[in-house]
């Protein structure tokens, strides 16, 4: 990849705004700017993996990372600690990036400075329930817990798992189905806009944080709110306090699958009564990429750039607290109990998988770089 020939007169102005652009053009979510004693390393995250998509010369490195802190109003002579800010491409930047929030975070280098950016589209390629590529047993169970007045409903899963995308999609069915309910939500950050709801964007190392806004917002009669993340345990109490007394919650946490999300409240300090009582549906979900539709996984077009997939869509595993669960629960059974009982009761995420494979709608070998070794690979080794 050789590097982009940049003349003087297109300048630094020029060369961060095309940049973004071109991320923009692609629906990429991440851009990385990564300086190298050859040059500046240019990757785009397109359908969940990094992909290198340019190189700038080594000289203009402080220049591209000057002009980003520029726009997001960072310190442009701290070159040596870590710094954070945002803008919005589009205001005072080229007419060919509008509409999109950026975050910015530098760090030094030994070559220099990075920068990870991240775009916040303000509506995502997926909008609606239908549009997550879910099975129609999981959307069913996702709608009647959405609908129900009160209680509790996680969205698990990894980092880049799509957890916030189904968080959105739920609000929008909650503001659908039941349009006089007030709805709220707390965010670190506000990545997409919903009209018609209040959006909190909360400062985790500030003031506003997530359990001082709750503890507020909960004398705001509010009915359903949509906290983006329990992050530890005094926002995990919180929430299920919040539930408990009648309000909606619906939240992501970070765990493999649902037996290991009840798990971890417990581990937080919530008793196994309140976990019983409030949790009402735990849905655990992983992104695939899809086949590109041109080349049908080849690599030969220009469409998915040779990488053979384009898009990505979800597998998904729900649990809900029925009374076997519950009780289950109650006497604090081991997470292997939990895991078998809950497959039991449905598919778990490697059989949704294969129901995308079997679609022709991704690839075994996909399904494993994100599952891992599935059981159909531990038989054929025996």
């Amino acid at each position: 990849m050789a590097p982009t020939d940049i003349s003087a007169g297109e300048g630094i102005v020029r060369t961060v705004d095309e940049l973004l652009a071109r991320a923009i053009a692609r629906r990429a979510s991440d851009i990385h700017v990564e300086p190298s004693e050859s040059g500046v390393l240019i990757r785009y995250r397109l359908d969940g993996l990094l992909q290198d998509v340019d190189r700038l010369p080594a000289h203009l490195a402080d220049n591209v990372i000057a002009r980003l802190k520029v726009l997001s109003g960072l310190l442009t002579y701290r070159k040596d600690i870590p710094q954070e800010g945002a803008f919005r491409a589009g205001n005072g930047s080229r007419e060919t990036t509008p509409g999109i929030d950026v975050r910015v975070a530098t760090f030094p280098t030994v070559c220099g400075e990075r920068a990870a950016l991240r775009l916040m589209y303000a509506v995502g390629q997926v909008s609606g329930l239908d549009d997550l590529g879910l099975p129609p047993t999981v959307l069913g169970r996702l709608r009647r817990a959405a609908e129900q007045p009160q209680g509790m409903i996680l969205v698990t899963g990894p980092a880049g798992s799509g957890k916030s995308t189904t968080l959105y999609a739920l609000a929008r069915y909650i503001r659908t189905v039941t349009p006089g309910r007030s709805v709220i939500t707390l965010e670190d950050p506000v990545e997409q806009r919903l009209p018609g709801v209040a959006q909190i964007q909360v400062q985790p190392h500030g003031e506003l944080d997530y359990v001082r806004a709750m503890r507020s917002l909960l004398r705001q009669d509010v009915q359903v709110l949509l906290v983006g993340e329990i992050r530890d345990a005094e926002t995990a109490h919180i929430v299920v306090e919040a539930a408990l007394t009648g309000h909606l919650i619906v939240s992501t946490l970070h765990s493999g699958d649902p037996a290991e999300a009840v798990v971890r409240l417990l581990e937080m300090g919530i008793a196994p009564y309140q976990v019983a009582g409030a949790l009402t549906l735990v849905c655990t979900q992983r992104l695939l990429r899809t086949l590109c539709p041109t080349c049908r996984g080849q690599g030969t077009c220009d469409v998915c750039l040779g990488g053979g997939y384009l898009g990505r869509t979800a597998c998904g595993q729900v649990a809900e607290m029925d009374d076997h669960l519950r009780q289950a629960v109650l006497d604090r059974r081991p997470v292997g109990e939990l895991r078998q009982w809950i497959k039991a009761s449905g598919p778990d995420l490697a059989a949704d998988a294969r129901r995308l494979v079997a679609d022709g709608r991704t690839t075994l070998d996909e399904v494993r770089r994100v599952l891992g070794t599935l059981d159909t690979d531990q038989r054929e080794d025996g």
